[in-house]
């Protein structure tokens, strides 16, 4: 080996181990520090990428969880008001049981439709009327969609709006399966003849004949044995009382050559004074049938829930799985990193000891210039 002055190869050499050992023991200690395995975008740039997408997707997931606590919070909301509303319909069914009862006075009547009209209002307001955060709970509206995964999947609640009914038209008396029916015929004889018409819930017409001096109790006693799906009787006032069979049905009365809403005296000699209507927006004035609807609004209400409470699930798990992927792509190992630690410190304390011994090896030229 030659002895120069001008070139030190041997101090070159390891100042340039002592270099990148000195690198990749600042690399270290920055991993060790941050707790992170990629400090710079360089130490990986595939995974740098790949983690910010699972990142991404993780927040997602995070958000499609709340949004699901959300959702579950309406359907609680809306249960309950429907709940409410099965009560107060229930009570507005009694009434108009108790209403129809021929042994209970004009007075008892009166005070059975103070109570059903205020119960009436209450349902418009606490039910029909009802909001969660600005929303409407059972009222017709666009149907509610809940995001319920990191890729952004709705999922739509269904609306109520066709199992909770107007009920702004129903009224005690007229539940929507009874008609009452006035004339002159309670004084015996008064009234033409001919053919009276009943249309019950759409089926066949069932025609009933009758004489020109059939008295009220004759009328009644015909309709009974027409097997028409309608009860008749007569109430307080003497009129002709007309309940459907099946309280889901409506009434349809007429006459088949004199309609039986002409004026008193003329026709058949009756005139239908109270006959059901469906109110806009309805399709019946019957609290049994609300009570029905209300009911399957419930039952679609917990399907949402059940179905709302898995997606929380499959959102929480997801959010996660997606965590540790990034945390396996991102998150460095410290046991294997102090390991790295050791062993770049001494290369470096190595290097630096050497560096020294090559600046010293010079020292043999001097000796030989003496």
């Amino acid at each position: 080996m030659p002895v120069v002055i001008n070139t030190n190869s041997a101090a070159a050499i390891a100042s340039n181990n002592l270099s990148a050992s000195s690198a990749m023991l600042q690399k270290s200690l920055n991993r060790l520090s941050s707790g992170s395995r990629i400090v710079n975008a360089s130490d990986d740039a595939g995974g740098v990428a790949v983690a910010q997408r699972l990142t991404a997707a993780s927040k997602r997931a995070g958000v499609a969880a709340g949004n699901i606590s959300s959702g579950l919070a309406f359907l609680q909301q809306q249960d309950a008001v429907f709940k409410t509303g099965a009560k107060i319909m229930e009570r507005m069914n009694e009434l108009q049981s108790l209403y129809r009862d021929t042994t209970k006075s004009s007075d008892d009547k009166a005070l059975y439709t103070v109570e059903f009209d205020k119960l009436k209002a209450q349902f418009i307001s606490a039910v029909r009327n009802a909001t969660y955060n600005g929303l409407d709970l059972a009222k017709a509206g666009a149907a509610l969609s809940i995001t319920v995964d990191e890729n952004n999947a709705t999922y739509a609640l269904n609306n109520p709006a066709d199992q909770i009914a107007d009920s702004s038209g129903y009224a005690i008396t007229n539940g929507g399966n009874f008609a009452t029916v006035t004339g002159n015929r309670a004084g015996g004889n008064a009234g033409t003849g001919g053919n009276l018409v009943l249309a019950i819930g759409g089926r066949s017409n069932v025609t009933i004949a009758l004489a020109a001096n059939d008295p009220m109790s004759t009328v009644i006693t015909k309709i009974n044995a027409s097997g028409a799906a309608v009860t008749a009787s007569m109430n307080e006032n003497g009129f002709l009382l007309l309940t459907a069979k099946n309280e889901a049905e409506n009434i349809v009365v007429h006459g088949d050559t004199t309609d039986v809403t002409s004026a008193a005296g003329t026709g058949l000699g009756l005139t239908e004074t109270t006959a059901y209507e469906p109110p806009a927006g309805s399709t019946t004035n019957n609290s049994l049938l609300q009570i029905q609807k209300i009911a399957e609004a419930r039952a679609k209400n917990g399907a949402d829930q059940n179905v709302l409470g898995y997606y929380a699930e499959l959102a929480t798990a997801s959010k996660m799985n997606l965590e540790s992927s990034v945390s396996r792509i991102m998150d460095v190992d410290v046991a294997a990193e102090s390991t790295q630690l050791a062993r770049w410190n001494t290369l470096v304390q190595a290097g630096t000891a050497m560096i020294a011994q090559a600046n010293g090896s010079t020292q043999s030229a001097l000796t030989l210039l003496r």
